[in-house]
């Protein structure tokens, strides 16, 4: 992968105020009240719908309340980089969450294998509503396989330098500063299991043994941003994806983006996503929008989010 563009974020997570960890150790989060692993895997995960309806103009209530805006690419792959912005977005109710990652997919439904990474808030898992470095994965469509991070076997994690499950201690401003960072899937050439990286560090990796279908590679990458509708109040909450602003409010400083958007071909070469498929499930409350106006500095990159229930919805 390569090794510049890593974003303007000085990777510091709260942790890192009270020391680092001894050689040899890795940094774990500990348990919230919230922890059982049987519940966590069910409960408020990334699970891509469907997308019954692509009409962009027409909105449509996903899956259990699963709202995506993402572009989309099918064929093989080894890989996928990308660097996203980092906002702290407002929740209505403390059920629901909001996600901006890369999906890394081979399979549908049952036999969906998935491995996910970006940055989340999610109240019930992490209890507080901070954005915070997340990982997922599942083998079997997100049924009795998987979880976050490390919160159930999987994932082999080998740097002290980065915890997951972490909050970020800096985070983008409307109309001011922008804070991103470098995430990465990447599956390695020689022992063939797929890494995740955070600005360049490789924090670990999910052994291609725990895979069926993605054991070999991946055959659809998502990217974007998703959140969780629990429709508490008999309409479509104020849950917001990415800053909580449209992309046709304007771009930098006010809506999100990701920036520099890479696969990893079956030669493992790094490119731009071609042929991509934008995704959209609700416009009212949601949009993305392909920036095409600065390729030569920012590389392939969209804005995307919105502020959930709005005047026009």
């Amino acid at each position: 992968m390569k090794s510049n563009n890593y974003g303007t974020l000085q990777l510091k997570q709260t942790w890192h105020k009270y020391g680092s960890c001894p050689e040899r150790t890795i940094p774990i989060r500990r348990k919230g009240k919230n922890y059982n692993p049987t519940i966590l895997r069910k409960y408020g995960h990334p699970k891509l719908s469907p997308y019954k309806t692509l009409n962009a103009s027409q909105p449509n209530d996903s899956s259990k309340g699963h709202e995506y805006a993402t572009i989309e690419v099918n064929r093989k792959f080894l890989g996928a980089q990308a660097k996203i912005n980092i906002w702290k977005p407002g929740m209505e109710t403390s059920t629901e969450i909001s996600v901006s990652q890369i999906w890394v997919t081979a399979g549908d439904d049952d036999v969906k294998n998935t491995i996910e990474a970006g940055w989340i808030v999610n109240k019930y898992v992490y209890d507080d509503d901070q954005p915070r470095f997340f990982i997922f994965w599942t083998m079997d469509g997100y049924n009795n396989s998987g979880c976050y991070d490390i919160l159930c076997n999987g994932f082999v994690h080998t740097t002290p330098d980065v915890c997951l499950g972490s909050s970020f201690t800096e985070v983008s401003t409307f109309n001011g500063v922008q804070k991103d960072a470098n995430f990465s899937i990447h599956k390695d050439q020689i022992g063939g299991h797929w890494w995740v990286h955070l600005q360049g560090i490789p924090v670990g990796y999910y052994p291609s043994s725990l895979f069926t279908i993605l054991s070999a590679t991946s055959t659809r990458i998502h990217f974007g941003g998703e959140i969780v509708d629990d429709k508490s109040k008999g309409r479509h909450t104020s849950t917001q994806m990415g800053s909580g602003h449209f992309p046709s409010e304007g771009g930098l400083k006010i809506s999100s983006y990701f920036n520099w958007v890479q696969i990893v071909d079956e030669n493992y070469v790094t490119k731009d996503p071609k042929n991509v498929e934008i995704r959209v499930t609700n416009s009212y409350c949601y949009g993305l929008k392909i920036d095409d106006d600065n390729y030569n500095t920012n590389g392939y990159g969209f804005y995307y989010g919105g502020p959930g229930y709005n005047d026009k919805h």
